[in-house]
Formats: structure tokens, C-alpha cells, sequence
């Protein structure tokens, strides 16, 4: 409210009001003071008039003198401020009244009456009554105006000029003053006031104001001087500012020119780029070309070799087939190196993580590696440990590929004794299990000199054995590569003349799909094992042990036939033998015959297994009492089945396993056409052959097949296209879905991937082998699906 006045003004409008309610507060308590007391005068005077007419009254009531009541009553208002008075008599009958005016005249709120009672000597006579008027009110306002306001008015002249004067000089001219002084601080003017030696905080606040204004005046003259130093300064940094400025223009047209080079080189990049990614589709397309022009003849020639194989050749003419025969299977190994290296060094191959059972896996790769092993007289073995887990997540083919190239450089350099694999849990964490690989030979060993660079590309063990040992040195590089994709590593150790071991260990997912492991207990069935290899013993002896069977164990045949003869005699009876078929001592056939000829064999169910296993050896088994013949190494699913026919005559062999069922052909090159058309027609199916996608189609859509091997390479409309359009047939025409297998020469991660989206159910990588056609037509005939080896998964 009084927010523009300066403090002096405000302190003493303040003080006046102030003091101005207290004077007003104070003449209203005096007035009404003054009016109580004029009041209680009044009735004081009433009371006593009333007294004076009731004594006066006694006589006259008494001796009934109404006149002289009446004058006293007329004489009693005469009397000031007394307007009315009257005589009762005790039954309040009226002696005497008497009106000063007119009754009307004298309200009710303006008047008060006192009553008197008349006695006389004991007796009461009547009362006495006279209205008094109430004229305080006048009275008090002619004492306000003419005493108390005037006395008021100068109570507040007087005081509030002594206020002004005693405030103004103790308190507000100092305040006045430090402000002053402090405005003029603000101002940056650092004079200093007297304090007059007050002690009071008025003396204190200017005695702190003038430190202020001392300690302000000294600061301002060093940041004067601090302010000329850095002007100085400055004054010497803009000079090499300046300096600096004209340098940067001589960088800056430096860096423009620099600039001007860079963009033409990355102009000159952008170009030699694009002609790289050029040069990569060319080298992709011809890596796909090439893979298809070499392995589509190649496919003939093995084939033809196969057949041959299976007709009536003298010996001179076998040897010729075995001898190109077995330069096809190198010349194909050299070229499957040579793309598989050129697939992973041009960033190809796409990890497909699938559930898969690793044991089973490996065991596949050792039975596929068996047969180049057996050639060279080298026995392999397989072992996996009872901790290995039933299932986990990988990719199975990319293990494979590892496994294959590993353990055929393992047997390439091994001229005698064994391979052995075996395959361990090496770590278990929560989400995945680490499992170890290991490869033994006991070949040539690794010199010393090239161990470092074994895992380069185009390097051998040994350069001066190259000619007998053949193969580019492509394998372990590929292996090396193969595994860093799957965070895996490869290391090995060897010593010249010794073998070598290498080890591949690889992190696998944990699947959840995991399978339980053999749940069949034959511990009931007594076996006996007759091999000469002590590593063959004890990997057999633990696989045996899976199946809850603890078997007993001979070195060769002269203790497998001891064994047998405590067995007739009834110290220990079997219930199984399995037999090596090669034994320094004795063959498996003529332990065989030796065993019926002693009568010590009869009742037991004999395996015996073999590293070739043909037919005349089967034959020739057979002949001398054995139930089955197993081609070694020998693995679980071989056991089982072994062990489940132990009280059943073994069925005769299903030589036409396709009989009944109908095949569509799909190859537009007529030697290979014809190879395959010999390959299924082995099987006993029936052959329908299209030398083109679109007659494909047609003969699809007026016929059923049980299944169609499709080339994709076909003219006017090629494999992948025409299966697409089988399939939509299949849709349209409610027809049984046919099983689909694509034949390519190449085997890349986008073409599989084609095949799968366009609905083919398997893929077959040329050359295409007699027992791959054999083992899709007879797992489709059982009901078993296409193999697990050639079906494409997501």
C-alpha cells in the first residue's frame, strides 16, 4: 500500500497511525467512562426523589390529604431530568400522578423508573414510582467536543512530533545514511561513514559497511590490475592469433587441394570396388558354372566304375576300373577342396544351426571315411564317451566337412596301424556344451619345420612325399577356417615317426529337444570279443558297456577258442561272439571253423566284422557259422541290431528294396541320365526319365510318383522353377505329395536354400553315388523318410 513512500516517510505514517488508534482507543474508554458515571448520577437522583415523596407521603395518605399528595408529586417534577411521579397504594390504585409532557413524548429506551415503598410506623401504605430521563448521551457528546477532542488533538501533535524527532535522529537518518552508503558501493564508490561510537547494531552494520567498502576498494584495484595484465595478454595472443590465422589459410588451401586428391581417389576406390564386387559375381557364378561342368562328367565316370565293378571282369580289367576309379575319387577330393576353399574365402557358407545328435553324426563320418581307410590296410576306429549329450544345436554339415577333411589327412599319411576318433565332453556350462574331437594316427608325423603353417593354404606335411601322398593342401585350411566360423579351434600335436593327434573343439548350444539315451538293458547277455586290437577292444568294450553288457575279452583267436572251450565246459556260457575277420594268428573264418569243428560254438549268435565286408566274405561267413556280418567300425545302432536278432534267424536281405514304387527322372545330360537310371533300376523301381523341366512337369501332372530327383540345371524351365510348379500341382489337384530331391554340381548355402523355399524335401551334391541312390529309395520304401544326411532343414 505504501510501497512508493521511502522508509523515513513510511516510519512515520506508520508511527502516527500508530499513535492515532491509540489516542481514539483512549478517548472512547474516557467517554464511556464518563457517560456510566452520569448515568448512575441520574438514577442516584431519581432514587432519591422517590425516597423524599414516600417519606413526605406517610401523613397525608394517612389522614387522607390528596392535595398535598398531589403537590408533592407536581413538586417532584420539577426537579431536572425527573419527567413523571406518582402515589400507589398498595393495590397499585393511583393516589396521585403527575406528566411533565405528554406520555408519548418520553420513549421507553430513553427512560427508567424507581419504585419507593410508603411506610409509616410499621404499616405498609402504597409505593411511590418516578420516571427518570435518560439524557447521558448529550451530555457525554458535549464533553467529548468540548474536553476530550481537543486534549486528543494535542496528545497527537505533540507526541507524534516528539516520535519524528527522536526517530528520525536515532534511528532513520542513520539507516538513511548506510543505505546511502551502500548504494554508493553498489556504485562502485567506496566511501566510508562515521559510526559516532554507537554500539548498537545501527553502529555495527556501519562499522561492517565500511570494512565492506575498504575490502571492495582494495579488490577493485587488483582486478583493475589483473584486467591490465590479461589485456596485455590478450593484446600478445591475437598478435599469434593472427599469425596462427594466416597459417591456417596457407593449411586450409593445403587441405583443399588434399581434399580435391582424396575425392579423386575415392572416386578411383568407388570404381575399383564396384569392379570387385563385379569380379566377386563373376567369380561366384563361375565357381558355380565350373562346379557344374567338372563334377557333371566326373558323376559319369564314377558311375560308369561303379557298374563296371558289378560286371564279369577278369582280373586285368578290374585292376584297369580300380585304377581310374580310384584317380576319380582323388581328382573329385582335389576339386571338393578347391571350391569348399574358395566357398569359405569368398565369405559363402552360412552357418545353419540344427538339432542333431553329434554321436551319431560322427559315427556316419567314420563309416563314410572306412572304406579309403580299409583300401590302405588301416584300421579305424570310433569312440564316444557315455557324457556326450544325445542332442545339441550346430550346424552338422559344417562338423562333418571338419571331421572328413581331418580324419582324410589323417589316413592319407598313415601307411599302416590305425585312425581312431573319438569324441568327449571337454566343458558343460548352462546354455551349451563344449565337446572335444580328437583324431590319432600312427603315421608320419608332422616335421618339426611346418608345424607352424600347417593350417596355411596349399601347405603339405611334407613337400618331398606330395607326389605319393597326393592332394593339394587344401583340407586342413578349410577345416582351420570352418571352425573359426563356429568359434571353434584346431590344434594338434605330432612328432616325426610318431603320428599325430589333432583336436577339434567346438561350443554347441544346448538343445532343448534333448533325446534320452539307450534305454534297452541286455545285462543279461554274456559276449564275447575276439580282436587283436587292443584300442578296437576297449572302444567295443565301452560301447558294450552302454547297453549294460560287461564283456569278456580275448587278444586273438588261440584265446577266443580257450574262451569257448571254458564256455562248453560250463565255466562261462555266451550268448554272443563277435570276431574280427583279420587276426595275425587266424582269420575269422577259420576261427569259425576251427570253433564248429570243436563243437564249442553251437547255440551262440557269431558276428563277425570285417573292414571290406563284400559279398563273397559275407558268403564265405556265413558258410562257416556266422549269423552276421558287420563292416567295421562297428557302432551302437550295428550292436542293437545285433543284439535284438541274437535269438532270431537273420532275414534275408531285401535285394529290390524300390519294388512297387514309381520314380520321376529329371537330367537333361544323357550320360548322366543313364547312370542314374541304372542306379534306380538296381533297386527294382520303376523309371520314368524327362530330359527338361517343363516335360517334367507334364509327366508330374498325368502321373503319381513315390519320388522325383531333379536336376537343377535344366533347359527351357529350370529344377528350381519346375518344382515350384509340381508342387502348386500337388495343391491344386489334391495329389499325395511326392518326395523331391535336388542333384546339383554345386553345393552352395543359397542354391540349398532355393531348393528348400521352392519345396524341395532333400539335396544331392554330383557326382551322385550308387549307395546314396540305394539308401533314399530303400529308407522311403520302410517309411523312414529321406536319410538325414541329404534333407534340407530351415
Amino acid at each position: 500500500m505504501f510501497d512508493f513512500l521511502r522508509i523515513k516517510a513510511k516510519a512515520i505514517v506508520g508511527l502516527l497511525l500508530i499513535q492515532a488508534v491509540i489516542l481514539i482507543a483512549l478517548g472512547i474508554l474516557i467517554t464511556a467512562y464518563r457517560s456510566n458515571e452520569v448515568s448512575d448520577s441520574q438514577l442516584a437522583r431519581g432514587e432519591g426523589i422517590a425516597a423524599l415523596v414516600a417519606t413526605s407521603s406517610g401523613d397525608p395518605i394517612v389522614k387522607f390529604q390528596n392535595h398535598k399528595i398531589r403537590e408533592l408529586v407536581k413538586s417532584a417534577c420539577s426537579t431536572e431530568h425527573i419527567f413523571f411521579c406518582a402515589v400507589y397504594t398498595p393495590k397499585g390504585e393511583i393516589f396521585s400522578e403527575y406528566y411533565t409532557a405528554d406520555k408519548s413524548d418520553y420513549p421507553e429506551d430513553k427512560t427508567v423508573f424507581v419504585q419507593k415503598r410508603i411506610i409509616r410506623d410499621g404499616e405498609y401504605l402504597g409505593y411511590v414510582r418516578v420516571g427518570v430521563l435518560k439524557n447521558a448521551d448529550t451530555e457525554n457528546r458535549g464533553f467529548f467536543l468540548k474536553i476530550m477532542l481537543p486534549a486528543l488533538a494535542a496528545a497527537f501533535v505533540f507526541g507524534g512530533l516528539a516520535m519524528i524527532f527522536f526517530l528520525g535522529k536515532s534511528i532513520l537518518n542513520p539507516v538513511i545514511k548506510l543505505s546511502r552508503q551502500a548504494q554508493d558501493i553498489a556504485e562502485e564508490k567506496y566511501t566510508e561513514s562515521g559510526d559516532n561510537g554507537r554500539k548498537d547494531e545501527i553502529g555495527e552494520l556501519a562499522r561492517s559497511l565500511n570494512t565492506l567498502a575498504t575490502k571492495f576498494s582494495q579488490l577493485q584495484n587488483d582486478l583493475d590490475q589483473q584486467v591490465r595484465n590479461r589485456t596485455e595478454e590478450l593484446n600478445i595472443s591475437n598478435r599469434k592469433l593472427s599469425d596462427e590465422i594466416l597459417e591456417h589459410g596457407e593449411i586450409e588451401a593445403h587441405l583443399k587441394t588434399t581434399l580435391e586428391q582424396l575425392s579423386f581417389s575415392m572416386k578411383q576406390l568407388e570404381k575399383a570396388r564396384e569392379k570387385a564386387e563385379k569380379s566377386s559375381r563373376f567369380k561366384s557364378e563361375f565357381l558355380a558354372m565350373i562346379s557344374h561342368e567338372i563334377r557333371t562328367p566326373m558323376n559319369a565316370i564314377l558311375g560308369m566304375g561303379e557298374l563296371l565293378q558289378e560286371t564279369e571282369l577278369d582280373a586285368e580289367q578290374l585292376g584297369y576300373v580300380e585304377i581310374f576309379r580310384g584317380s576319380g575319387e582323388i581328382l573329385l577330393k582335389i576339386i571338393n577342396d578347391i571350391l569348399d576353399f574358395v566357398q569359405i574365402e569368398s565369405g559363402l557358407i552360412e552357418l545353419v544351426p540344427v538339432p542333431f545328435n553329434p554321436s551319431e553324426d560322427m559315427q556316419s563320418v567314420c563309416k563314410s571315411m572306412a572304406h579309403s581307410a580299409h583300401a590302405k590296410d588301416i584300421e579305424i576306429i570310433c569312440d564316444v564317451d557315455r557324457s556326450v549329450p544325445h542332442q545339441v544345436m550346430g550346424d552338422p554339415v559344417r562338423v562333418r566337412q571338419i571331421l572328413m577333411n581331418i580324419i582324410a589327412n589323417a589316413i592319407k599319411y598313415t601307411s599302416s596301424g590305425e585312425v581312431a576318433i573319438r569324441l568327449t565332453l571337454e566343458e558343460s556350462a548352462n546354455d551349451y556344451d563344449r565337446l572335444l574331437y580328437t583324431v590319432r594316427d600312427t603315421g608320419a608325423g608332422i616335421p618339426d619345420g611346418i608345424q607352424g603353417n600347417i593350417f596355411d593354404s596349399f601347405v603339405q606335411a611334407d613337400s618331398t612325399t606330395a607326389r605319393e601322398y597326393g592332394g593339394i593342401g587344401l583340407g586342413l585350411a578349410a577345416a582351420s577356417r570352418l571352425a573359426d566360423l563356429m568359434d571353434g579351434e584346431i590344434r594338434f600335436e605330432s612328432a616325426r615317426g610318431k603320428g599325430t593327434v589333432f583336436y577339434f573343439s567346438i561350443p554347441f548350444k544346448k538343445s532343448s529337444y534333448e533325446t534320452a539315451g539307450n534305454v534297452a538293458d541286455f545285462s543279461d547277455v554274456k559276449v564275447l570279443l575276439v580282436d587283436d586290437n587292443r584300442t578296437v577292444r576297449e572302444v567295443m568294450g565301452r560301447r558294450l558297456l552302454t547297453f549294460g553288457i560287461e564283456a569278456s575279452m580275448a587278444a586273438d583267436g588261440n584265446e577266443g577258442l580257450e574262451f569257448l572251450k571254458a564256455s562248453s565246459s560250463g565255466k562261462e556260457e555266451y550268448d554272443m561272439i563277435f570276431i574280427d575277420s583279420e587276426m595275425p594268428d587266424m582269420s575269422g573264418i577259420e576261427f569259425l571253423k576251427r570253433a564248429q569243428q570243436e563243437k564249442i560254438i553251437s547255440g551262440l549268435s557269431a558276428i563277425m566284422f570285417s573292414a571290406g565286408c563284400s559279398e563273397e566274405e559275407r558268403r564265405n561267413a556265413r558258410e562257416a557259422g556266422a549269423d552276421q556280418t558287420l563292416i567295421k567300425p562297428v557302432f551302437d545302432a550295428d550292436i542293437l541290431r545285433c543284439l535284438q536278432a541274437a535269438d532270431e534267424r537273420e532275414k534275408p536281405i531285401k535285394d529290390k528294396p524300390g519294388t512297387g514304387m514309381k520314380i520321376l527322372l529329371v537330367e537333361d545330360n544323357e550320360d548322366h541320365s543313364r547312370i542314374l537310371e541304372l542306379f534306380i533300376a538296381e533297386t527294382g523301381a520303376e523309371t520314368i526319365i524327362a530330359s527338361d523341366g517343363l516335360q517334367a512337369v507334364q509327366l508330374f501332372a498325368d502321373n503319381d510318383f513315390d519320388l522325383v530327383f531333379m536336376d537343377l540345371g535344366l533347359p527351357l524351365v529350370n529344377g528350381v522353377e519346375a518344382v515350384s510348379r509340381i508342387r502348386e500341382l500337388e495343391q491344386q489337384e489334391s495329389k499325395k505329395p511326392a518326395a523331391i530331391v535336388a542333384l546339383a554340381a554345386h553345393a552352395f548355402g543359397e542354391h540349398k536354400e532355393d531348393c528348400r523355399q521352392a519345396g524341395c524335401d532333400g539335396f544331392i551334391s554330383k557326382p551322385v553315388r550308387w549307395d546314396t541312390i540305394r539308401a533314399t529309395i530303400a529308407a522311403l520304401a520302410d517309411g523312414y523318410g529321406l536319410p538325414a544326411k541329404i534333407t534340407l532343414t530351415e
